[in-house]
């Protein structure tokens, strides 16, 4: 039985609060910590493992953590346990003082948090059947506003205050995130088909269409993150901006973000999702090409904010959605945000190598080709599981 009503809009909100507050201290590791150990004589190399390793536990266990959502339906309890996991993390960041340190307990907080996209979009497509381009839509825009408030917030910290106080802040976030889902109804984030039907992911991977849509996420995402992984450091760094700036530029894109998921997951579900993805990976050849090319800090900052992930992100979560039955949306979210860390992990470890002995201006040539292979990729083997007209018709159906 479907959610509809006041029991789908309570349902949605009490997801899209969960999802904002628990993303908001990913926004600080994401924008903040690689200026912090690169601060403290960190290679880009090491740096670069603050999005590998965890990438590399998202592989084993984002797809577990789907599945045990697809078994149990107990979305609450995962998503409790995992930000309890993030805030004793966070807890721990001000009594560090190595970057290897740094390194160890992202590894560790990764494990429980590699659960968050998987489950929290897995059960927004709970509450807006058939509408999954708009329900994944609704998911980034919350994750997006968690990390658009941390990284304003946190920008505003790291310039004037103790880098002791950013960690403080992102503590804080996670705890409060954890108090806040303690308070929702056990329905809220609470499925009732939990099992029922549900295949194993050997029978999901044997579909052609999930195994293609996880390895072109998988090159887009390391076309994006080899160089996007280390922007901030290249606008302190290279380019002479201040902390504050990179801050204010890493809560711009997020916030941006947030907007563009408005009206970019109802338009998968009008055009496609295909013609979505394309548009994404179009705009990342087209934007690291002109970053290569120019080097005004404001152009590229510009440049940087501008909301191209989204385009990608939720075509790629609604063709999974599309792929799969609502007792496997979990598992199959799960393969697709493994192929999507492992993309986010080899990115930075690619542009990381090439930095340390090229420069950090070489990473965009090597980001521009493989967005270049992604696009061509797209165009031939990703295949719409809906008829764009059929995708029409259903929203149309189902508009007020």
């Amino acid at each position: 039985m479907q959610p509809t009503g006041r029991t789908a809009t309570d349902k949605q909100f009490s997801v899209h609060l969960s999802t904002a507050l628990a993303f908001a201290p990913v926004g600080i590791i994401w924008a903040f910590l690689p200026i912090h150990l690169y601060s403290l004589n960190a290679s880009y190399t090491l740096i670069s493992l603050v999005s590998l390793i965890p990438a590399l536990e998202t592989i084993l266990f984002s797809p577990l953590w789907g599945g045990l959502l697809d078994k149990t339906g107990r979305g609450r309890q995962i998503i409790l346990v995992a930000i309890l996991a993030e805030a004793i993390g966070f807890s721990t960041f001000p009594f560090l003082t190595t970057p290897e340190e740094f390194v160890i307990v992202v590894s560790l907080t990764g494990i429980f948090t590699a659960s968050f996209i998987p489950v929290f979009s897995a059960i927004a497509t709970w509450a807006s059947p058939r509408r999954y381009g708009r329900a994944i839509g609704g998911f980034w825009i919350a994750a997006s506003l968690g990390y658009g408030a941390s990284t304003l917030l946190g920008g505003i910290f790291y310039e004037f205050f103790s880098v002791r106080y950013l960690f403080i802040l992102g503590a804080l976030f996670a705890f409060a995130s954890f108090v806040t889902v303690i308070f929702f109804t056990k329905q809220g984030l609470t499925s009732i088909i939990a099992g029922d039907g549900s295949r194993g992911y050997v029978a999901l991977l044997r579909q052609r269409n999930i195994l293609t849509l996880c390895a072109i996420s998988l090159v887009a995402i390391v076309a994006t993150s080899a160089f996007n992984g280390f922007f901030t450091v290249y606008l302190v760094d290279s380019l002479g901006t201040s902390r504050l700036v990179a801050g204010f530029a890493a809560s711009a894109t997020t916030l941006l973000g947030a907007v563009a998921f408005r009206f970019v997951g109802p338009l998968n579900d009008r055009v496609g999702r295909k013609p979505v993805f394309l548009l994404g990976t179009v705009g990342y050849v087209l934007y690291f090409l002109t970053i290569f090319l120019v080097s005004n800090p404001v152009v590229v900052t510009v440049l940087w904010v501008l909301p191209l992930y989204p385009l990608v992100q939720s075509s790629a979560a609604a063709l999974a959605s599309d792929y799969t039955s609502e007792a496997d949306r979990g598992k199959g979210l799960g393969l697709l945000e493994s192929a999507v860390s492992l993309g986010g992990g080899l990115g930075p470890l690619a542009g990381g190598l090439i930095a340390d002995r090229l420069g950090l201006k070489s990473v965009t040539i090597f980001s521009l080709a493989v967005a270049l292979v992604a696009t061509v990729a797209s165009q031939f083997f990703l295949k719409e599981k809906l008829a764009r007209q059929t995708i029409g018709t259903v929203v149309q159906a189902e508009s007020p």
